[in-house]
């Protein structure tokens, strides 16, 4: 009998999970490179990619931050995971120095853009200047040029 048991416990675990996880989109593998258009990568910069579909303006907001090289990979739910397919307007802020300011904001809707590098230029998901569309297979070289 405890034989049996133990073989059916981790099926019946198993088939629990297989509705886990149902609320949670599936995603597509995004990587891809930021850089000025005078070719310096942007490094540290943070991407944001917000949903355009009305349907999903709610929905987590897929985000990479980019490595000295202006390489990044885009998580949504875990590492590296990507995003899920559709379309997206992408927000980009560029930390620099720190410049003293206190009212640096990622929205890009405020009066200053603190030490954002660009001026708050590619921040304001409500008029994003970068668009993208991100397809079921995934979008594995996203290339993201950007005045500097």
């Amino acid at each position: 009998m405890f034989d049996r048991m133990t073989r059916i416990a981790p099926l019946t675990v198993l088939l629990a999970c297989v509705g886990c996880g149902q609320g949670v989109s599936k995603t597509a593998p995004v990587k891809g490179v930021i850089k000025t258009k005078q070719g310096q990568p942007c490094a540290k910069a943070l991407v944001v990619f917000h949903p355009l579909e009305k349907a999903r303006l709610n929905d987590p907001k897929p985000l990479a931050i980019a490595e000295d090289s202006g390489e990044f990979t885009v998580r949504t739910f875990a590492n590296d995971d990507g995003a899920v397919p559709g379309d997206y307007g992408i927000t980009v802020v560029w930390p620099g120095e720190a410049s003293g300011k206190s009212d640096f904001s990622l929205s890009g809707e405020g009066g200053s853009s603190g030490a954002d590098r660009l001026g708050g230029k590619y921040g304001n998901p409500k008029d994003p200047k970068i668009k993208v569309t991100i397809p079921p297979s995934g979008e594995p070289n996203l290339k993201i040029e950007i005045d500097g």
